[in-house]
């Protein structure tokens, strides 16, 4: 593991840390039983076992993968998809930036997040998959690469965990870029990646188009009820999460967070899957219906 931040966690014994790892791997296996193992079912556009189906070609395809036959009975470019039988590599990339330690409802969005990503990993080491994961804000702070077995989800668990301990540096802005392209740099190999952020203030970046030729790609949108109000600007004492000094009087909006409906649209395009969750939805739940849809959608 290399951890590429000065965050300094609230130092516990190491009995009070495997405890808390226990309890959230408990609370990870109740969401997993929601699951059904099919979910996992992935696919990639690219070299696999086994031929699942053909669709459309898009922008970004392999030009290799065309089906040519098909492309000219229909008269249009279609692609062969094939499906992924082998172990796969499952890497969750969570946004742990000042933001995501906000929130109104049930939970935080940092504690939707890591609720989500527990979930996620008790699932991919369940079924043998090979389990990564970064920590990231303006720069990857964290990171384990990919490997099976319990060892790795207690380290995965424990990592969560670790930075979950309130802030003692200096506020950080939150850029995606910085998982993709930390991702990127390992060259060679296919993923399933769940990139879990609040998305503030940011358009789904570009790279994600390049990420997305290899990979498959889901973006989990944490979002706190408060901050999609459509109302006029608010103005209280404190500090705002990223971008602006510590301290002062905050002015916000719903205007200062990405829409889902407006992340959706834009991922869309690039043919990537999104999730947004709320901060008091059931986790389970809405896990389990996305990865549903994502399987027979084929995205």
């Amino acid at each position: 593991m290399k951890d590429g931040g000065n965050q300094q966690p609230a130092s516990i014994g190491v009995d009070e840390l495997v405890h808390r790892v226990r309890l959230l791997e408990l609370a990870a296996r109740k969401n997993v039983g929601s699951l059904l193992a099919g979910d996992w079912q992935t696919t990639f556009v690219g070299d696999g076992l086994e031929f699942h189906e053909a669709r459309r070609y898009v922008e970004g395809d392999p030009v290799r993968r065309i089906d040519w036959n098909l492309s000219a009975r229909l008269d249009e470019p279609h692609v062969r998809i094939d499906r992924e039988e082998r172990q796969r590599e499952v890497l969750l990339a969570v946004d742990v930036s000042p933001s995501m330690y906000s929130g109104f409802g049930r939970r935080t969005k940092l504690e939707t997040a890591v609720d989500l990503a527990a979930t996620l990993a008790v699932s991919a080491i369940d079924v043998g998959d090979r389990l990564g994961l970064f920590l990231w804000a303006d720069r990857v702070l964290a990171e384990l690469p990919p490997r099976s077995g319990r060892r790795q989800l207690f380290e995965a668990l424990r990592l969560l965990l670790d930075h979950t301990a309130p802030w003692t540096r200096p506020v950080l802005e939150s850029d995606p870029r910085s998982a993709i392209h930390a991702i990127e740099r390992r060259r060679g190999r296919r993923f399933v990646i769940f990139l879990i952020s609040d998305f503030l203030d940011h358009d789904v970046p570009e790279d994600l188009r390049h990420l997305r030729r290899r990979h498959d790609v889901s973006l989990l949108q944490v979002v706190d009820p408060f901050e999609q109000i459509d109302s006029s600007p608010l103005r209280f004492a404190g500090a705002a999460p990223e971008g602006v000094p510590r301290s002062g009087v905050v002015v916000t909006s719903s205007a200062a967070f990405r829409s889902p409906e407006n992340l959706r649209r834009q991922a869309a395009a690039l043919r990537i899957a999104t999730l947004a969750i709320s901060t008091n939805d059931d986790v389970a739940s809405r896990l389990g219906t996305f990865l549903q849809h994502k399987r027979s959608a084929g995205v």
